[in-house]
């Protein structure tokens, strides 16, 4: 039987799924963001959108999985505070997960050009187009991203650490499954 210590395949692959789309979804929100007012653009912020919304859709499949599937023991040696930081920070990336694509969304609807998910199914509107508040909430959506990324290189950073320094087996876990 195996321990509690680390994730089972489901959640090891919705975590590696989601980590490979968020870093394709931020290249091509960013290359978008430069590119020219052309028709490319517009399928380049197609595909951004659509990964945002599959993303949201994601997640709730991984929330509903998590519920259902308690997370891993804390290594062995974890000290209270390394504890409550990284439930603050799962917890952290798991709001962000959801309000960048809520927010996206909003600022999409927002925006005057309506656009179709996939390039197939159209999806509704959350506001009227609006200037002011495609404006406000573009500006909410970068500023999350921005928080995002952040508390993403820390999440990184702490794996790396327990690889490297604590020599445990959490990033071990979490790629491949324990033993």
């Amino acid at each position: 039987m195996k321990s509690n210590r680390s994730w089972n395949a489901t959640a090891r692959g919705l975590h590696w799924l989601m980590a490979v789309l968020i870093l394709l979804q931020a290249t091509v929100g960013w290359i978008a963001q430069e590119m020219e007012r052309t028709p490319a653009r517009v399928d380049a912020m197609t595909l951004h959108k659509s990964l945002g919304v599959t993303l949201l859709m994601l997640l709730l499949l991984r929330l509903a999985w998590r519920w259902t599937h308690p997370a891993p023991l804390p290594p062995d040696g974890s000290s209270a505070w390394e504890i409550r930081l990284a439930r603050l920070a799962h917890g952290a990336l798991y709001l962000l997960m959801a309000a960048i694509p809520l927010s996206g969304w909003l600022a999409a609807s927002a925006y005057v050009v309506p656009w179709k998910f996939w390039w197939v199914v159209g999806l509704p509107r959350i506001v009227s187009p609006d200037k002011a508040t495609y404006e406000l909430s573009s500006e909410i959506h970068e500023t999350l991203v921005g928080v995002f990324l952040a508390i993403l290189a820390v999440h990184v950073l702490a794996a790396l650490w327990h690889h490297l320094v604590k020599r445990d087996q959490v990033l071990l876990d979490m790629w491949r499954g324990g033993s």
